[in-house]
Order: C-alpha cells, then structure tokens, then sequence
C-alpha cells in the first residue's frame, strides 16, 4: 500500500516544482509593480490552473496528466496536440535555460564580460546541451544528481539572495536610482501608458508554468477534497512571498534600466561589493547556480522525450520515432530536441541584445504553455457534461458546475489576455523589430500547431506499436 503524503509533504514538492532563481531579474525589472503582477498571475493563473488540474487529475489517474485530460474531452487528435506542445515548449525553454550556462560561467572564472557576448553564450547553450544530453545516454544523470542539485542551485542561492538584500535594505533604505526609487501608490500599477513593459507580465506568469504537473500526487493524499486546495493555495502563497521577497530585493539593489535578465549574479555582485563581502563569494555563488542549471537541464532531456514515445507508440507517430536504444532511452525525440534546441538557441546570434533575446523566448514559451492551459481549461467544463458519473475525489463545488464554470472561465480569460499581451513588442525591442516581432511569435505558435495536425491528419493504422 503507498504511503499517503502529508498536507506538508505535497507543499514541500509543490513549491520544488516552482523554485527558481532565474526568473527573480525579470520579476525585479518591474519595481513596485512586481507586486500586482505576481498577485494577477498567483490569483488569476497559478491558482485556477491548479485546482482544475487536481479535478482531472483525480478524475483520470493514468499517467499522462494533460493529454489524458484533453483527449478524454475532445478526442485523440487534441489530446496528440496537447502532448505535443508539452514537447516542443521545451525547446524554447531549455534555450532559456541554457542561456544562464555562460554568463554564470563567467562569473565563475572571473570573465563577467563573456556574460554580454552573445557568440559564447551561443556557443555554451550548444556545449551545455548537447553535453547534457550525451551524458543522458549512458548514465541516468537525474538519479546520480538527486535532490541536492535543487538544494545546491536553487534553495541555497534563493536564501542567500534575501539575506543579502535584506542586509543592503537596512542599510541604505529603498535605494532612490534603483527600480524601486521613491515610492508612490501610483507605482504599484504597472504603466499602461507604456505598452512595452506589460510583456513582462508574460515572464512572470512563467515563474508559475507547469502548475499542473503537482496535480499527479492529489490521489496521494488524505482526504484530498480538503486538503488539495489547502496544499495548492499554501504553496501558491509561499511562493509569491519569496520571490516577492527576492525580487524587491533585487529590484532595490540594481541601478534603473541596467537590469540584466539573463544575469542572476549581478545583484549578488552589487550586494556583496556594497557590504564588504569578499568577491569570491560571488564566484561559488555562480558555481551553485551553474550546477542547479545543469540538473534542471539533465530532467528535462529525458522527461518530455519519454512522454512522446509513449504517445509515438499508440500509433501517432511513424515507427521511425519509436526507436529505444539498449537502456529503453527515445533516442530519436532525444536528439531531434537537441538540434531544434541548437537551432532556437541561434537567436542569441541573431538579436543583439541578450536580455531581450531571453525575454522574448521566454514569452514564446509562455504562449506555448498557454495553449495547453486553453485546452485543460476547456476539458474541465466538457467533462463535467460529457463524463458526469466519471468519480472526481477532488471536485470543484459539491454539486452542479457553478464553481467549475467561474474558476475556469477565470483561468480561459487569463490566458487568453497572457497570449494578446505577450504579442506587444517589449520596450527592449527596437521600433525596427516590432513587426519581425509579432512576426515571430505568431509564425512560432502557428507553425508547431501546425504541425502537430498536419502529422494527426496524415498518420497511419501500421504506425501502431504491436507488443506482442
């Protein structure tokens, strides 16, 4: 019999699930406003994304989340959508991720400088990945690296970050040249005269991207009607606490309008130069975030792939794409991610800037990740009509479909805004490449749909796995 987990124990896996360093410079970049910001994306995203997802999750306990979901709703051809989109989102994100690898190497090797050279964070994307992925295949990277690359990467550098800001507050104050300035009710709202700083808004709702990954463990916890919401609303409370906590804190420490998006290390270097602290810290610093980067990166080489394979061997994909090697790895959805990785990653080249190459595949992702949140959202309500007698030990309101209407009319109208806001050009675009912009991210959207229907149509009854 499998142990229940405890009220706190789905908090604790919850919150490792969001925990990041990363996404703190964008949320500072924001000032005051990163308050309301993470309020709306807390109360308007996370939240009713999460508690749909516990619904369906609870609903239909087989492995494969989403796409499960979807295809119980609307049928194979958007359950094979959603997967596929789980998939092809990771290119752009692990090229987000990746990007930290060469300016956090910098730092490490006392060359911060190589931190604004686009050609070597290009060429660092490539090492890290296609290192990442090689070492993937002969060794399960993900069981050797265990628990402590979260603890090394992410919860140590996370308190050391609070601290220091704490520290730099109580002893200058809120710093009048930094993000925060001098503070004015009016600067808890973001500027809606300035439409190029509402994209930001698009990075910040990434900070909560795979909200409903923690659902898989609501049927492995007691009394799951009372305790899901209690443990989803927790750990989404903790969270924008502390990185509230991180992002005022950095956002008071780094000078207005030279924040670096990709660049972790900056406001520990203003930090640590400002009270004295000796510059080697921000070298092991730089190390610890280095190694939580490359477990992060190491998860994700293999998780997404062996979801697809699954989806690959019921037939929606040709044998070409079932192929294991000798350890059961899908070594084709393996390196087929890893060239279309290399490939997305040469907008490092391409734009000049590499904050705003971060935060435009940022938000490209984002997109992705809120198409499959429309289609949950979606699922949720025709559920509720098409499969009513299907047993939910979670449900949402104790009878009728008020609740689910409103909670996921609530997260339809969120996404959709996200998706028409992330369109707007950042300020950090130039008015040259507004156009080439929205040009981007619609073609990107576009294009792996596309793609995704195109082979559906097209698949054939042999492509089928025979097991026996």
């Amino acid at each position: 019999m499998n142990k229940k987990l405890s009220l706190f124990g789905l908090i604790g896996i919850t919150m490792a699930f969001f925990g990041t360093v990363r996404s703190v410079p964008t949320l500072a970049s924001t000032g005051w406003a990163q308050i309301f910001y993470m309020l709306i994306a807390a109360c308007c995203f996370a939240l009713p994304i999460a508690l749909i997802s516990a619904e369906l999750s609870t609903g239909w306990p087989e492995e494969g989340g989403p796409q499960v979901w979807v295809r119980n709703a609307f049928g194979e051809k958007w359950g094979f959508v959603t997967s596929w989109l789980l998939w092809v989102q990771m290119f752009f994100g692990m090229v987000m991720v990746a990007s930290t690898v060469g300016v956090l190497l910098g730092y490490v090797i006392n060359r911060p400088d190589l931190g604004h050279n686009n050609l070597f964070i290009f060429i660092m994307i490539l090492i890290s990945y296609w290192g990442i992925t090689l070492l993937n295949l002969k060794f399960d990277m993900v069981k050797i690296a265990g628990d402590w690359g979260a603890v090394i990467g992410v919860y140590i550098p996370f308190v050391a970050l609070v601290v220091l800001g704490m520290m730099y507050m109580a002893k200058h104050g809120i710093n009048q040249d930094s993000y925060l300035g001098h503070f004015e009710a009016s600067k808890l709202l973001p500027d809606f005269s300035d439409l190029g700083s509402l994209p930001t808004l698009t990075g910040i709702i990434f900070i909560f991207a795979g909200v409903e990954i923690s659902s898989v463990h609501a049927n492995n916890i007691d009394n799951p009607k009372r305790n899901y919401p209690i443990a989803v609303i927790a750990s989404v409370l903790l969270l924008v606490v502390f990185n509230l906590a991180a992002g005022l804190s950095v956002a008071d420490s780094v000078p207005a309008g030279k924040m670096e998006l990709a660049n972790i290390t900056q406001p520990f270097v203003i930090m640590t130069q400002d009270l004295g602290i000796p510059a080697i810290f921000n070298n092991i610093i730089s190390l610890m975030i280095l190694i939580g980067v490359l477990v992060q990166l190491s998860a994700w080489v293999l998780g997404p792939s062996k979801s697809m394979i699954k989806v690959a061997e019921e037939g929606n994909l040709p044998p070409f794409f079932q192929k294991r090697n000798a350890k059961g790895i899908p070594i084709v959805f393996v390196m087929i991610q890893a060239i279309v990785i290399s490939l997305v990653s040469f907008l490092y080249v391409v734009v000049p800037d590499i904050s705003a190459a971060f935060l435009i595949i940022t938000i490209t992702t984002t997109i992705l990740y809120c198409v499959v949140y429309l289609l949950i959202s979606l699922s949720a309500i025709k559920l509720r009509y098409s499969m009513p007698s299907v047993e939910r030990p979670f449900r949402l309101g104790s009878k009728g479909n008020g609740l689910m209407w409103f909670v996921s009319g609530l997260a339809i109208v969120s996404v959709i805004i996200t998706i028409l806001v992330s369109l707007i050009p950042p300020t950090s675009v130039p008015q040259s490449g507004h156009i080439a912009y929205v040009i981007y991210q619609v073609a990107a959207t576009v294009i792996m749909i596309g793609i995704a229907l195109i082979i559906y149509k097209n698949k054939k009854p042999e492509w089928k796995k025979n097991d026996k």
